[in-house]
């Protein structure tokens, strides 16, 4: 009797000590978390991942070297479009790169940004290496325009381009240096057009426009093998997150009347900068009397300035907070307006370019790392980047239809007069309604 009551008590007692333990175990893996295994980092920055990601954007945007001094002048020229034609297609490529939205949010289900890249890449290569080749006449004119909206600046490949690169550095880069990890992409984009730019320029006068586009072809064919350097370590980023916040990380979730008034800001930057890149070389020739080498320095000046913010700009954003330098992105946008419209001399307006620089490489880096910020989740960071770059396509498609509406009656000053007043009420917006968001830190999730 004696041996069986001990034995009883015996039994019991493990029973206890195993519950206790189990309960251990419980508390235990609550407050650290899923075991090690499971939370390895993700891929970072090294070495080879900047070389495939910097070398397929610089070599990727090097075509808008072409686009923006160069494609009106070929389309007209060597393709037989009006000044009609040539707007309508404008338009055209700045709605196709709406195509970068549905995009990103793939690429942020299935967790990878690298397939869609190369796949963007290779159709931009597609589209410049068969322009020269399309003929003009019956369904030839939809062939060419809808190479145009794939190899155009805010067209469809290039658009997804910068988004899906700014998703991918953001992704790699550690949580307090997104702004650097954009600082430092995007120093890259204003180096690649500018040297296409300045030699393209002197290769036309030798070959004529039309020839650049073969060579152009194989500097993007280039961006394609650079794309395949980027090292994802062949994993799909899973959603390990309780069931209870999955809900809040996936689909669009924009019921953040926050978030709506910046992307409202956003666009009515570019409604309110989009124009005078249309105007300005008419109004330097026109009403300023300035030489057409002008406008060719316009241009670098402006791509100057920028290469030479984007990287302090996200520096500076990491360590003082989005929001000043968004104030001061948005404030110098307008600035610039109001001085181009009270300009007396071609002159001046090199001056003021400097400005355009400095908001443009501001914006590049600042609202790509708040909308980032704002989600606060590097699984959505697909969706964060096309944001930005929807509200830049849709306010440059915007900004010059609206434009052209007041151009004729208000003249180039007027016109920019104007736009100084939307830009007006697009820094108010930063200012009352846009909250700081570098506090707001985001946790790497697992890969």
């Amino acid at each position: 009797m004696i041996l069986l009551r001990w034995r009883t008590g015996a039994h019991c007692c493990k029973g206890e000590i195993a519950r206790i333990m189990n309960l251990q175990k419980i508390t235990r893996s609550e407050t650290l978390g899923p075991p090690a295994t499971n939370t390895s980092p993700g891929p970072t920055m090294d070495l080879r991942n900047r070389v495939g990601l910097y070398g397929a954007y610089f070599l990727g945007m090097a075509g808008i070297g072409f686009c923006l001094p160069y494609l009106p002048l070929y389309l007209k020229e060597e393709k037989g479009f009006s000044d009609r034609g040539i707007a309508l297609v404008w338009v055209l490529s700045a709605a196709a790169g709406l195509l970068q939205f549905p995009i990103g949010l793939w690429s942020d289900r299935v967790g990878s940004r690298k397939p869609f890249l190369i796949a963007a890449l290779a159709v931009l290569v597609a589209a410049t290496a068969l322009l020269p080749l399309a003929v003009p006449g019956g369904f030839g004119w939809l062939l060419v325009g809808l190479l145009v909206v794939l190899f155009a600046e805010n067209g469809a490949c290039r658009a997804t381009v910068e988004s899906l690169a700014g998703a991918e550095a953001t992704r790699l880069a550690s949580p307090d240096r997104v702004g650097a990890a954009l600082g430092a992409l995007r120093f890259w984009r204003p180096v690649s057009i500018v040297l296409t730019a300045l030699l393209g320029g002197l290769l036309a006068e030798e070959f004529g426009v039309g020839w650049l586009l073969g060579p152009l072809a194989v500097v993007q064919g280039l961006a394609v093998a650079a794309a395949l350097l980027i090292r994802e370590d062949g994993r799909v980023q899973k959603d390990e997150s309780a069931p209870g916040e999955a809900s809040q990380s996936k689909g669009l979730q924009l019921r953040d009347p926050v978030l709506w008034a910046f992307i409202g800001a956003m666009i009515l930057f570019h409604t309110s900068n989009a124009p005078p890149g249309a105007y300005l070389g008419l109004y330097l020739k026109q009403d300023l009397g300035a030489p057409p080498r002008y406008l060719s320095y316009a241009f670098v000046v402006s791509m100057i300035i920028w290469m030479a913010v984007v990287r302090p700009a996200g520096w500076l954003s990491d360590r003082l907070g989005r929001k000043p330098l968004l104030i001061v992105g948005w404030a110098v946008m307008t600035t610039r307006l109001v001085l181009l419209a009270v300009a007396q001399e071609g002159w001046q307006v090199l001056l003021i370019q400097v400005l355009d620089g400095l908001a443009q490489g501001l914006f590049a880096v600042t609202a790509a790392a708040w909308v980032t910020d704002r989600f606060a989740d590097p699984r959505r960071a697909g969706e964060a980047q096309v944001l930005v770059g929807c509200s830049l396509v849709f306010g440059s498609a915007i900004g010059p239809a609206l434009a052209g509406l007041i151009v004729e009656p208000l003249g180039y000053r007027g016109t920019f007069g104007v736009l100084a007043g939307v830009g007006v009420a697009a820094t108010l917006v930063v200012i009352l309604l846009i909250p700081e968001t570098r506090s707001k830190v985001p946790q790497r999730t697992a890969s």
